[in-house]
């Protein structure tokens, strides 16, 4: 059995917790590591999404799906009240009507049903296939289902594989879900080489819209391990969401483009468009050359009811830009010092500790993957960075890592996940927390406490 080492700045640790609580049931086991099958290959903790717990299991406190990129495999975690999961994996015959018979899974997302509907369905998952969902590299989409019988056991249902409309390849680069057209419900956000995707897909009725256009006119420019960095947010509007898109490889140094549906003042056509944001540019004195790797959208930190963004650039360097981009405030910028650990290539907002007044779902952070970062005598064994959204971008709150990396490059924090556990299934006494979730090059990693952090997340019980 591995095990798992956190590091911590040095800060005052709280009051234990009582031995009644869902906190200390949580404290036997701050850390768990999910072996991926052999079957998964390698780079199994890329696509992580976590998901709501089943309706009908109460004692399942979280669930998570993950998935393989380098050969065709999905997995779904479901944890139970000490955070033990229990995996089932699709068989290959359900693999093979996803369309996933010849490749991996590059992102996944939640589609949340419209309310109108009445059905017991809450919605569904789509997931990206840039390379295997067709014959060639023109990829496409996959609409899933999750079934369960009386006894837990999920079955891996089909609702529809989406191909790539155009000429453009590998359709399903990376995926999200939002309301870019003010759509009563979710759409699916789909990226290919050199376009952008909105689909309409109402649960229980057949893709009606499909809006495409380019970015700029600037081509995507795949990059060489076929990831995108995707984030959708009301960035510019506080009653619509737009999307933003990294290229990471554009001109050599990287750049991001948010587009907006609407009215193109250019076209006079109701289309997707790109706005041009002139505070949403590499910093001047600064040249990272992966500007774009990563994005994630933040909550509103300045007041103006309109989200923020990190945008990842390794290899040594994160921006957090304040909305409406326009460059009156300069942006944050995250560093760990380190010019070869390849700092910024995974971000991803994540809630730390219990619950409070002002942060219903415990605190925002920022969690940065250093994937090259030494760990002890292993070199290149990668460690995840949490940071403090308004603290100096370069004093971490914690950091993580696997003592024991099976490989000189096993790509620790490859992907990041914010993971809601339901306590109150689980326990009386409990209330809902935010688990730290980094996905390795074999498994993954579910972090459930953070001790020496202030306050203490191992009480997350209302005493």
């Amino acid at each position: 059995m591995r095990r798992t080492i956190l590091a911590f700045s040095a800060l005052a640790l709280a009051a234990g917790c009582d031995p009644g609580d869902f906190g200390a049931a949580l404290d036997k086991a701050p850390v768990r590591f999910i072996g991926a099958p052999s079957s998964f290959g390698s780079d199994v903790g890329r696509t992580l999404l976590p998901l709501d717990p089943p309706a009908g299991q109460p004692k399942v406190a979280a669930r998570l799906l993950f998935a393989g990129v380098d050969t065709p495999s999905l997995a779904v975690a479901d944890f139970d009240g000490n955070g033990k999961p229990r995996v089932q994996t699709a068989t290959s015959a359900e693999l093979g009507k996803l369309g996933l018979s010849q490749g991996g899974i590059s992102s996944a997302a939640w589609l949340v049903a419209p309310p109108a509907t009445g059905s017991a369905a809450l919605g569904m998952i789509v997931l990206g296939t840039p390379g295997g969902a067709a014959p060639g590299p023109a990829g496409g989409v996959a609409f899933l289902n999750l079934v369960a019988d009386s006894g837990g056991k999920l079955a891996f249902e089909t609702a529809r594989v989406f191909f790539e409309p155009g000429p453009a390849g590998h359709f399903g680069l990376a995926v999200a879900s939002g309301r870019v057209t003010q759509a009563v419900a979710d759409e699916a956000i789909v990226v290919s080489d050199s376009d952008v995707h909105v689909l309409r897909f109402p649960v229980g009725a057949p893709v009606d819209d499909v809006v495409s256009a380019k970015t700029c006119a600037v081509a995507l420019q795949t990059p060489p391990d076929l990831h995108r960095s995707l984030a959708v947010a009301s960035f510019l509007s506080f009653d619509t969401q737009q999307i933003a898109v990294g290229l990471p490889v554009e001109g050599g140094i990287g750049k991001v483009v948010i587009l907006q549906y609407g009215l193109n003042p250019a076209s006079g056509a109701v289309e997707l468009f790109c706005t041009s944001l002139p505070g949403l540019s590499v910093p001047s004195g600064s040249n990272p050359p992966g500007f774009g790797t990563a994005l994630a959208a933040v909550p509103d930190m300045n007041g103006d009811h309109l989200a923020e963004l990190v945008v990842g650039a390794p290899p040594d360097q994160a921006y957090l830009f304040y909305s409406p981009f326009d460059g009156s405030k300069q942006p944050t910028v995250f560093t760990n010092g380190d010019p070869n650990s390849e700092f910024g290539q995974r971000v991803a907002v994540v809630h730390i500790g219990p619950p409070n007044d002002s942060s219903p779902n415990g605190t925002p952070e920022l969690a940065i993957t250093a994937l090259q970062a030494d760990v002890g005598s292993t070199k290149k064994a990668g460690e995840v960075l949490v940071y403090s959204l308004d603290g100096d971008g370069t004093t971490p709150i914690a950091t993580v890592y696997d003592s024991t990396p099976t490989a000189n490059t096993e790509f620790f924090g490859i992907g990041l996940a914010d993971l809601e556990f339901n306590s109150g299934r689980a326990c009386a006494k409990g209330n809902d927390v935010h688990l730290l979730v980094a996905g390795a090059d074999t498994g993954i990693f579910t972090f459930f406490a953070f001790p020496g952090s202030q306050p203490d997340p191992r009480c997350f019980a209302q005493k």
